[in-house]
């Protein structure tokens, strides 16, 4: 009995023998596959990273590149390939980077300038070659603009409100002021608590009304529901970098005196005048303010650009290409519009375009033809201080302000003072507000307008992706 038992004994080791050899063989088996799999693998995981390493070292050298377009005085003039950071390539801890701009060739006959920025970049035996095309950005791509959202020389804010709807780009470098449900259909920037704000306790942030005088609310969100509402079309980005406004229109004097129509003294200007009972389209007149005998100029003979050392006043149609700048106030004593145009702003293919640009400040005037609406086609800049309404706090409603272009200023002014009711705003004095972009400004401007020097992204691609 007990040799049969370790007979049987010795049988099952034997067979848990050929089980456990059978099961090692198997394992080896399966290791062997997964090291066999395992190692393309991992060359594909290393290839993976390598082709993305390349493409974060290609995207790095267009955003070094466009930092130094952007830190240049002037656009770079030169005609054919160059390297601003030098000839060789870059190298950072996965790889090299070698980055050229390319102008194009037309730059010498434009106002704007258009470049493309071309970043190839290695890593390992990976390399990835991209682009992107840009062009300078002029104020004039802006409907509206702003150093301050307060009113000049207080803390006092301005407000957007329910009834406002801006269709074009905003930006300023102080903080927007949120009442209601205003609409900005553009892109929609800020500067407060960038990296240029010189006080490091503001935060990037709206304020928001928060249907309470004394109980504002600050806040980065798109809303504060359900008072303040805002909407935004083409988005919005807060802390942004600021963009500065020129000092002074030393360049405008300039091309004023080289070229154009310089004039001294306060003047009173007008558009296409009435003579003898027909238009004088294509001419600009002008005379002293008070005077009676007007100097006419057929708009054809100068380079587009008039400067008055003086107070201005303009009015009138324009039919023509032109900027008056001026070294003080600047009124807008009547109706300021393109002869191609109607009630709803430039008719398609109208060619006229106007800039109007202020040392000091552009003003609505007061007076009988703009006490029933007024209308402007126009970009206009007010570099100290303010775009605003003579006497908006006082007098009955004067209808309906109407800008067809866009309104740059230092600090925000007021054209008009109103009360929310139902969630619409109700004028009491000055004007009710109906500002529209004019989208030509985006590929075009008025004679010797101003650039930002920053430049606006058109276009990315790669161009191989070896």
């Amino acid at each position: 009995m007990r040799t049969t038992i370790r007979t049987l004994i010795r049988g099952d080791s034997g067979s848990t023998l050929v089980v456990v050899m059978l099961l090692a063989i198997i394992m080896l088996i399966t290791v062997a596959s997964v090291f066999e799999f395992g190692a393309p693998d991992a060359g594909l995981a290393t290839h993976a990273a390598r082709r993305s390493q390349a493409l974060y070292l290609a995207e790095a050298g267009l955003a070094r590149a466009y930092s130094w377009l952007e830190a240049q005085p002037d656009p770079p003039t030169h005609t054919s390939e160059f390297q601003p950071l030098g000839a060789g390539p870059d190298t950072l801890a996965c790889g090299t980077y070698a980055v050229s701009v390319l102008p194009d060739p037309d730059n010498p006959a434009r106002l704007r300038k258009y470049f493309t920025i071309r970043s190839s970049a290695s890593a390992g035996d990976k390399t990835r070659v991209v682009e992107c095309d840009v062009m300078t950005q002029s104020y004039a791509q802006f409907i509206y603009f702003t150093e301050d959202e307060r009113l000049p020389g207080s803390t006092t804010p301005v407000w957007f409100c329910s009834h406002d709807m801006l269709n074009g780009a905003l930006h300023t470098n102080g903080r927007l002021h949120l009442w209601g449900n205003p609409t900005f259909m553009g892109r929609v920037s800020s500067a407060y608590g960038g990296p240029d704000d010189p006080d490091p306790a503001h935060n990037p942030s709206f304020m928001f009304y928060n249907n309470d005088y004394y109980n504002h609310v600050e806040s980065a969100a798109a809303s504060n529901p359900p008072h303040d509402v805002p909407v935004f079309g083409s988005g919005y980005e807060l802390g942004t970098t600021s963009i500065d406004l020129p000092d002074c229109l030393d360049d405008l004097r300039t091309l004023a005196a080289v070229g154009g129509l310089p004039i001294t003294g306060n003047t009173e200007i007008e558009l296409s005048r009435l003579n003898g009972g027909s238009r004088m389209y294509g001419y600009l007149s002008y005379r002293p303010i008070g005077g009676s005998t007007w100097t006419d100029v057929q708009l054809s003979t100068i380079n587009g650009v008039v400067f008055v050392t003086g107070q201005t006043r303009v009015m009138g149609i324009l039919d023509g290409s032109l900027t008056i700048g001026s070294s003080l106030d600047m009124y807008i004593t009547d109706d300021v519009r393109y002869r191609d145009s109607n009630a709803d702003g430039p008719l398609p293919g109208c060619d006229d375009l106007l800039g109007l640009i202020s040392e000091r400040n552009i003003i609505v005037a007061d007076n009988t033809p703009n006490r029933t609406d007024c209308t402007i086609h126009a970009h206009m800049m007010a570099l100290n201080t303010s775009f605003q309404a003579q006497n908006h706090r006082s007098g009955s409603p004067r209808g309906t302000l109407t800008v067809h272009g866009g309104i740059i200023q230092k600090f925000r002014g007021a054209v008009g003072t109103g009360t929310i009711r139902n969630g619409q705003v109700v004028i009491s004095t000055g004007y009710a507000k109906n500002y529209r972009y004019d989208p030509r400004f985006n590929v075009i401007q008025p004679p010797g307008y101003f650039l930002t020097g920053k430049y606006y992204r058109l276009a990315w691609r790669e161009v191989t992706n070896a």
